[in-house]
């Protein structure tokens, strides 16, 4: 299951798995240079909108919720 911890990694990732250089990637999701790399850092938490853009460029579902019911 992938946690907060595993985003900037994810972000990273994926963005090189697409082929996406950092100033493209941003562009993409609507930030700029600056901020998308405080993304990819962990330095910066993704708003709402930003999130579903990102979740949408990189094909991740909005809710990295485990399928475990709570007891």
């Amino acid at each position: 299951m992938a946690t907060l911890a595993a985003f900037p990694a994810m972000m990273r990732r994926d963005r090189r798995r697409e082929g996406l250089r950092l100033c493209r990637a941003a562009w993409l999701i609507g930030v700029s240079v600056r901020e998308y790399r405080e993304l990819e850092a962990g330095e910066r938490v993704p708003d709402f909108a930003t999130w579903e853009r990102i979740c949408e460029l990189y094909g991740w579902p909005q809710s990295f919720a485990s399928g475990r019911s709570q007891e």
